[in-house]
């Protein structure tokens, strides 16, 4: 008699008995959910209710003691490094789930600081772009860039903060999808995880961007390595938001506001909601992808 097939067999396991792709993905993503929910979320929703029941505001931090003025100040940053540091773990133990050879991280090489200044350099085309047609002004809030020694925190911090994510995105979900599948279903499913991180303002031009530099940072990834990856996020987002302020950032040197043509510069919500930097992330990720074909990276 012919038993009949067990049409359960394969449903959690592969062939060689490693763990589907598609169950990896699934708890890859939501772990990193629960991460991002439980620090970026749920611990500033904490610091929030233990200031309330300080009694501490913005109002009158001025006059709260040093340790609790310090925690106020600081707790987004707080938050952050949490949120870092068990991401990293995250992605340790789901490298290892993956069954991905190598250890999580690289080295550190000189990628990052090339990655750096190709990443500044990407706002500050943008920013030439929107000034050449004399489309946008400048709005100086002083009348000298306003440094502080805030600055230097807040740029570590949020380079900490990319190579967790990085780690996550490129070292788990890339390498994973990339050895299991494709490199292209690798970048549409990096591309999707930056897209819903990272926000878009509610437009669609916002959205075509994050998907496009997501589609930059991985083949910067798959070209020329983790660290080129990372230091080419990092570089872009702090332009973006430290040092010209798109969008009206609080803590840049300088701020840069749209009062016009809002379609090509992206206007007061900022140059990723605009065309001309849709048409330098296209530019970028062609010459990416000739790049890759020129050299044969498979």
């Amino acid at each position: 008699m012919i038993p009949a097939p067990n049409r359960n067999k394969h449903i959690w396991t592969a062939g060689d008995g490693g763990i589907r792709t598609g169950w990896l993905l699934t708890v890859s993503l939501f772990g990193y959910t629960l991460v991002t929910l439980a620090t970026r979320y749920g611990l500033i929703r904490a610091f929030t209710a233990l200031f309330e029941t300080w009694g501490v505001y913005a109002t009158n931090v001025h006059r709260a003691p040093a340790w609790s003025r310090f925690i106020y100040v600081w707790h987004g940053s707080i938050a952050t490094l949490a949120f870092a540091a068990l991401t990293l773990l995250l992605a340790g133990w789901l490298r290892r789930l993956w069954r991905l050879e190598g250890a999580l991280l690289e080295p550190p090489s000189g990628g990052l600081w090339k990655g750096t200044v190709v990443g500044i350099l990407g706002p500050l085309i943008v920013a030439a772009l929107c000034l050449f047609p004399d489309s946008m002004r400048w709005e100086w809030p002083l009348t000298a860039p306003r440094f502080s020694w805030t600055l230097p925190v807040m740029a570590i911090v949020s380079l900490i903060s990319t190579f967790a994510e990085e780690a996550f995105t490129k070292r788990v979900i890339f390498d994973g999808l990339q050895v299991r599948w494709n490199r292209l279903w690798a970048t549409v499913a990096v591309c999707a995880v930056f897209l819903l991180g990272s926000g878009f303002g509610g437009s669609v031009i916002g959205a075509v961007n994050t998907l496009l530099l997501g589609g930059v940072v991985c083949a910067l990834y798959a070209r020329y390595g983790f660290w080129t990856s990372v230091g080419f996020r990092w570089g872009w987002s702090m332009t973006n938001v430290f040092l010209l302020g798109f969008g009206g950032g609080d803590a840049a040197v300088y701020r840069f506001y749209g009062v016009s043509e809002a379609l090509m510069t992206g206007g007061d919500t900022g140059l990723m909601h605009g065309l001309w930097t849709t048409l330098l992330l296209v530019c970028m990720n062609i010459a990416l992808i000739l790049n890759m074909r020129l050299h044969k990276v498979s």
